[in-house]
């Protein structure tokens, strides 16, 4: 009888933890096409630099790393599966260096530790209303997108 009981009470509860799942923009996935290619400054490819698509429609952003080639791969629902179609502001920021596997080292807390960006580039680029950079993303997608900066 006891068995009984708590069946019918984990009846009760199951269709509640069903229901717990997000709702709205946090766990909303939004139609994103492929969106990669390479930043330089002075012809010079930029490594460890976050490249952030910050969509003009509003929608959410999408960013990416640069490798040691400049490249970068853009992800908004995920790392890596794009960005949204249409014109974007661009950001370019430093975002140190890769992340290794070495589990003993210690975290820097003392930000004059941090090490410095092999290229500096100027402030202006690392926010996309004042960089003066804007991408058209084509709804095809594109994997050839070039970031000049000066």
């Amino acid at each position: 009888m006891n068995s009984q009981i708590v069946l019918c009470f984990a009846s009760l509860f199951i269709p509640i933890l069903g229901c717990s799942q997000q709702v709205g923009p946090v766990g909303e996935v939004i139609d994103v096409v492929n969106a990669s290619g390479t930043v330089t400054y002075q012809g010079t490819p930029l490594e460890g630099f976050t490249v952030t698509f910050m969509p003009v429609s509003g929608e959410r952003p999408a960013s990416g790393i640069t490798d040691s080639t400049g490249h970068f791969k853009l992800g908004t629902n995920d790392a890596g599966d794009g960005a949204v179609a249409g014109s974007n502001k661009v950001a370019v920021t430093w975002a140190g260096p890769a992340v290794f596997d070495d589990l003993s080292a210690s975290p820097i807390d003392n930000p004059e530790e941090m090490p410095k960006p092999l290229v500096e580039i100027p402030a202006n680029y690392a926010n996309p209303e004042t960089s003066g950079i804007v991408v058209e993303v084509p709804a095809s997608g594109a994997d050839d997108l070039k970031i000049e900066l000066q």
